[in-house]
């Protein structure tokens, strides 16, 4: 059996703690029903109408816990009341909960004299909801990345924006290190994963829905690159775009 299965006989063993001696003993409550409209007449002769009204259904335990088997309606509903709970369970299973859950409305039913109107539906929902299960924690994966493999990015976009490439030079200087640094920091960050369980609106099936949110983006280390190559050498950055617009005009005339 599940964990939940056995935690729900095993509660109701330790807490059932028995019935009263009054007129409401083995009986469970199930709900209530409507009652037609009726005509009727008096002694008199004098025919008058009885209004629609509802009125409480109450079954022996006995009764509930038979029905269960020879009603299909009243299974069906009680396996959706499952699912709606989380609960997953074998025909063996779901039959077993129903009776607990007679026998545990039938308790409140019982011993409040017929004040504790509890169906056996309410009375599964009530111990479910107090199950809570512990929030599912959040996993990272964070990226190792090689100082071979950041340096070779810096140098990839100091050609492109600056005309040039990387030096041992511009290793010594703040600006590198720095840029390295908050480099790292970003694939530190990592793609956070995060798993619940929901209900499919489709199947009304609980399923398993993988979250991943990725904690940085390429696009902001490249914006992190080109910032600090285009702060740490200018004067390349500008000849660069000097080159590349005389390039750009050449080739908008026709020119090599």
């Amino acid at each position: 059996m599940s964990d939940f299965v056995d935690a729900f006989f095993n509660n109701y063993g330790a807490n059932n703690t028995g019935m009263t001696d009054s007129s409401y003993v083995n009986k469970v409550y199930i709900g209530s029903e409507k009652v037609k409209s009726s005509k009727t007449q008096s002694p008199t002769g004098v025919s008058y109408t009885i209004p629609a009204t509802t009125k409480d259904k109450v079954e022996t335990i006995a009764q509930a816990k038979t029905r269960y088997l020879t009603d299909e309606a009243l299974r069906n509903k009680w396996n959706t009341t499952l699912r709606k709970n989380g609960i997953t369970a074998d025909p063996i299973q779901a039959r077993a909960i129903w009776d607990l859950s007679v026998d545990g409305a039938s308790d409140w039913y019982a011993t409040s004299n017929g004040q504790q109107k509890i169906t056996p539906e309410q009375y599964l929902g009530w111990y479910a909801g107090g199950k809570k299960k512990a929030p599912a924690l959040p996993t990272r994966q964070v990226y190792q990345v090689a100082e071979a493999e950041v340096d070779a990015d810096i140098d990839e976009f100091l050609q492109k924006r600056a005309g040039r490439t990387l030096q041992d030079a511009d290793r010594n200087e703040d600006w590198y290190k720095d840029l390295v640094s908050s480099i790292n920091k970003l694939y530190s960050k990592g793609i956070v994963t995060t798993v619940a369980e929901v209900k499919n609106p489709k199947t009304g099936k609980m399923e398993k829905v993988v979250t991943q949110t990725p904690g940085f983006s390429k696009e902001q280390i490249e914006k992190k690159i080109t910032s600090a190559v285009e702060a740490a050498d200018p004067e390349s950055v500008a000849r660069k775009q000097r080159i590349d617009n005389t390039k750009w005009l050449f080739s908008k005339g026709g020119q090599r």
